[in-house]
């Protein structure tokens, strides 16, 4: 590249002009020049975009790749009457996956017929949420969520439920998991869930409602 630089025809007849001192010196900058900064900058550029790419060739956690589970039971007081869980997914696989949102949300009564319900995106009781993001989960790694429940003292209201089904973001075959302390029994049929996080805050009992 150097030579490239420092040749020049003259007058069109094959003459090398032969450069000077002053040129030779110029030359030499701008190509350490290129060779740190610019040649630097593609480098760059280019792990920039292929960590990127890699990233997305990361796949989406399925249910058959997690392990699902509900801890940290949490009630308001009395009068506020809710109660939750921290939903955590783990990373049973053996190489890594990626959620982005929101769990499915779905109950089940004893014989695991499906009970109506309606799930609310969004902040819980016990927790504000963080909002759509991308996790990546290596192999043994745990994401979580809040999810919330209202309590009622009506029966026709209650969902009379025992399981909950917890379908990944993005996916389409969900996990059944026991609902502890008897909470699917006497609460109503809406839940309320935050988006999958690294981490989500534990409130803890603030009341004896509902267990």
């Amino acid at each position: 590249m150097l030579t490239s630089f420092l040749r020049r025809t003259a007058g069109g007849h094959g003459r090398v002009a032969v450069p000077t001192r002053r040129a030779r010196l110029t030359a030499l900058v701008t190509v350490t020049a290129l060779a740190a900064g610019g040649g630097t900058l593609a480098l760059a550029s280019t792990a920039g975009a292929a960590t990127a790419a890699a990233g997305a060739r990361v796949p989406r956690c399925l249910q058959a790749n997690l392990v699902t589970g509900l801890y940290g039971y949490e009630t308001s007081p009395y009068e506020s009457g809710q109660g939750g869980f921290i939903l955590t997914l783990t990373n049973n696989g053996g190489t890594p996956c990626s959620l982005y949102g929101y769990p499915g949300l779905g109950l089940e009564d004893a014989q695991h017929h499906v009970v109506h319900s309606r799930t609310h995106w969004g902040p819980t009781y016990f927790a504000h949420d963080p909002g759509r993001h991308r996790i990546l989960l290596s192999p043994g790694e745990t994401a979580s969520a809040s999810i919330g429940f209202v309590y009622t003292s009506n029966s026709h209201e209650a969902a009379h439920a025992t399981y909950l089904e917890v379908t990944p973001p993005n996916a389409f075959d969900h996990a059944v998991i026991k609902i502890p302390h008897g909470v699917g029994q006497t609460s109503k049929r809406d839940m309320y869930v935050t988006a999958m996080a690294r981490h989500t805050p534990w409130k803890g009992s603030t009341g004896a409602c509902c267990e």
